[in-house]
């Protein structure tokens, strides 16, 4: 299997909408159980089309899209530069998602869209890449500290009647 990276463009909203629906609701869907109605609308809100493709105009955001024999598995966005409170730095990027369908998941495809966005962070000169990952996803924060990233703080985000925790990590750029 040959997997590739390629920047995603406006005209890639709709896939990327699909993308992200499926993806999270794979990964985080059970979450969700007792509350069907807020996966619904957070669905339907967060990767709505046009937001999407609004999102993928702004210049602040690069999107990338990684193909399997030109069908898309997965798709991540650096939002650069962005501070958060623990990165005040005016130099920071946030890595805002990686997402992989499930049946594609250890087979190389994050860290091919990580190296998209580092290499990218760094051409805009980004010394500091952070994230926010589900405190309880053992594996996205495994993958994470194989690739450099340390934690440095918590964070809150709420979903309807939910609220979640989540880690806070960074990696310099060298």
């Amino acid at each position: 299997m040959k997997f590739q990276a390629r920047p995603a463009t406006v005209g890639d909203a709709r896939l990327i909408s699909a993308l992200g629906k499926t993806t999270f609701e794979q990964t985080f869907g059970y979450l969700f159980q007792h509350y069907p109605g807020d996966l619904a609308h957070y669905l339907a809100t967060t990767f709505d089309t046009e937001k999407i493709r609004r999102s993928l105009a702004r210049e602040q955001n690069a999107y990338w899209l990684a193909l399997l024999d030109g069908a898309a598995v997965g798709y991540a966005k650096l939002k650069a530069p962005s501070e958060s409170p623990l990165c005040p730095a005016s130099d920071a990027a946030q890595l805002q998602k990686i997402y992989v369908l499930r049946p594609h998941l250890s087979q190389g495809i994050g860290a091919l869209l990580l190296n998209a966005a580092v290499q990218n962070a760094r051409a805009r000169d980004i010394r500091t890449l952070w994230l926010a990952v589900l405190s309880e996803n053992s594996q996205a924060i495994s993958f994470y500290r194989r690739h450099e990233f340390e934690a440095i703080g918590k964070t809150t985000f709420a979903i309807g009647a939910q609220t979640f925790n989540f880690d806070i990590l960074e990696t310099a750029l060298r």
